[in-house]
């Protein structure tokens, strides 16, 4: 805890990791805004959020405009990292690296669709191209392209980052602004007049009154929801992760690659790094933080060696398990208010997109909690509102 806690908070954010230190940088950043900001984070050590758990990377290829305009603006955030998040001078090292996305296609169908995405992507300033066979056999030698009918590779602006300098980042420079940050769990939401949550009860016993509330809780957003009668479609969904060496060096560079089977993989340093959507992908218990090694053999392995053959013979180093909060609606993240419980914001919902886009995240908070508002990307479609609606906003462009 950075400061003694206080009776009332004008904000209180129910989750430290990354898109609640986010939202506590970005309002403590803001001019405009000059109430105080409590953070309430069960685990401040973070080694079970999923934060630390991620695999760490950025994209701009998308399929809705919104979400290629949060990713873009989470780019130039971190391309000016150290001067956004410095304290005295200094700020954690965010170690990005430019590889770019590839995304494979075997089907004529599905390509047709990788290239349709392409043409909207190009449209809001992505940097995006389309590759035949040939062509991406000349620019990634190392690929087997004998089933493939096409590809669409991103620019060095797509990549990977450390992930934990980015919270620390956050989280440093908002504590530097004066934000509380208290290592306890959000029990209880307590409603007055209006709908409008007017106290919030912590594990320890205390209570805090408080302007508004912060939905941050990751893969536990729907307990909270649930605490003022909400429904919140957003489920924990186990996801495994593998760092393996290849005794066969690959030159050149090795992006991030998309299969049409959904097995993903990457260079990280002098290893690899992949993981897959589980053949089972149903909800998981909210503490399931456990390795499904035999995902590797089963699911991934035949597919990495499918497509590199260098891949025949490779050896895991290591491997951790972690969680997607997953929006089963639409895949979409959800962001702002309910009318029925107006000072409740909601950052929930991310389905393994949140450290990309914790930035513009953060900032779109701090303008609704402001001005009432989003003042720079209109993120109105992802709201509250169409999950009363039960009506989807679908992103098709999920890994």
């Amino acid at each position: 805890m950075s400061a003694q806690l206080q009776r009332r908070y004008d904000v209180v954010i129910v989750g430290g990791a990354v898109i609640g230190s986010a939202a506590a940088y970005f309002l403590s950043e803001n001019r405009n805004f000059t109430g105080s900001i409590l953070v309430v984070e069960p685990d401040s050590t973070y080694e079970n959020a999923q934060t630390t758990r991620a695999q760490n990377s950025i994209r701009e290829q998308f399929s809705q405009p919104v979400n290629i305009q949060i990713s873009q603006f989470g780019m130039d955030f971190l391309d000016n990292f150290h001067e956004n998040t410095q304290v005295n001078g200094e700020a954690p090292l965010i170690n990005f690296r430019g590889t770019g996305y590839l995304f494979l296609s075997e089907d004529p169908a599905h390509l047709a669709v990788l290239e349709r995405d392409s043409t909207l992507q190009r449209t809001h300033g992505a940097e995006v191209r389309m590759l035949a066979p040939r062509s991406i056999s000349e620019e990634f030698s190392f690929l087997d392209t004998s089933s493939l009918v096409g590809a669409r590779m991103g620019s060095s602006r797509e990549g990977s980052f450390d992930g934990w300098s980015l919270l620390q980042g956050f989280r440093s420079r908002a504590e530097h602004n004066g934000v509380t940050y208290l290592t306890d769990r959000v029990v209880r939401l307590v409603r007055g007049d209006g709908g409008r949550i007017t106290s919030v009860g912590l594990e320890s016993g205390r209570s805090v009154s408080c302007g508004h509330v912060v939905n941050a809780a990751g893969p536990r957003a729907k307990l909270i929801a649930a605490m003022v009668g909400l429904d919140l479609p957003v489920e924990p969904r186990a996801r495994t992760s593998f760092v393996f060496d290849c005794p066969t060096e690959i030159p050149g560079n090795v992006p991030l690659i998309i299969t049409p089977e959904g097995v993903h993989f990457r260079r990280e340093q002098h290893h690899y790094i992949t993981g897959a959507v589980p053949v089972d992908d149903t909800a998981v218990d909210y503490d399931d933080l456990t390795t499904r090694r035999d995902e590797f053999e089963d699911l991934i392995w035949p597919v990495l060696a499918k497509y590199v053959p260098q891949f025949d013979q490779v050896k895991v180093i290591t491997s951790w398990g972690g969680q997607y909060a997953y929006n089963v609606l639409d895949h979409n993240l959800i962001i702002g208010a309910c009318s029925l419980v107006p000072n409740l914001i909601f950052a929930n919902g991310f389905s393994g997109h949140g450290l990309q886009q914790a930035p513009a995240v953060g900032r779109g908070i701090s303008e609704l909690i402001t001005y009432g508002e989003f003042r720079t990307i209109d993120m109105t479609a992802l709201g509250y509102e169409r999950i009363q609606k039960n009506e989807a906003f679908v992103e098709n462009v999920v890994i």
